[in-house]
């Protein structure tokens, strides 16, 4: 029954390490380099079209059982919602600003590096209190139709696909680059969970 909320935290354990690449990245005084710029406009591209298209549905999902059976304390459905609409909507434009310094046009490098931190800062904090407050009330409320309910809505979107065997080039190089930011030494497909290199 709680499939769903281990595969959802799962992708979290993927989005903190990313959070912890974009940090360490876009700090203060860190050397841009045109890799860098690259290496941000992949995460950006993999949070632009895996999270907000498919992760935070199955977590609005479960917002809405719970909402309906009062599960939830006042007012925090409706601000998980609004966090997830708000990273949808900054995400989209970190992409455009990522991608426009990628072709070197004229724009302030140091405003992205704000905004990039910005960005990190707001998907660390809602993950943590999706862990502390959604998932927990989650697995003490739902019953089997609500698990059903939400096993259905992630079976009509997209899987993560840095927790893919078959994953697309553009992302697999990206599995890469976190495996040795982390320096994890793994060489086998990823498991459910964790990243590794896809058979270097």
């Amino acid at each position: 029954m709680a499939n769903a909320i281990d595969r959802l935290s799962a992708e979290h354990a993927n989005l903190g390490r990313l959070v912890r690449l974009l940090d360490g990245r876009s700090a203060v005084g860190a050397e841009l380099t045109s890799v860098t710029v690259a290496l941000f406009v992949d995460v950006m591209y993999y949070l632009t079209h895996f999270p907000d298209v498919s992760h935070h549905p199955a977590e609005d999902g479960i917002v809405e059982r719970l909402r309906g059976k009062g599960a939830l304390p006042p007012g925090f459905g409706d601000e998980i919602e609004a966090q997830h609409a708000t990273l949808e909507r900054q995400g989209v434009d970190l992409m455009r600003d990522l991608e426009s310094a990628a072709r070197e046009e004229t724009m302030s490098w140091e405003l992205v590096e704000a905004n990039i931190r910005l960005y990190a800062e707001r998907l660390r904090h809602n993950m943590a209190v999706e862990e502390l407050i959604l998932f927990p009330a989650a697995l003490r409320h739902f019953e089997a139709d609500d698990w059903l309910a939400i096993d259905a809505i992630t079976a009509r979107v997209q899987h993560d696909p840095l927790l893919s065997t078959s994953t697309e080039d553009r992302f697999a190089q990206l599995r890469r680059v976190i495996a040795a930011e982390a320096d994890c030494g793994c060489e086998q497909e990823p498991a459910l969970g964790g990243l590794a290199h896809p058979g270097a």
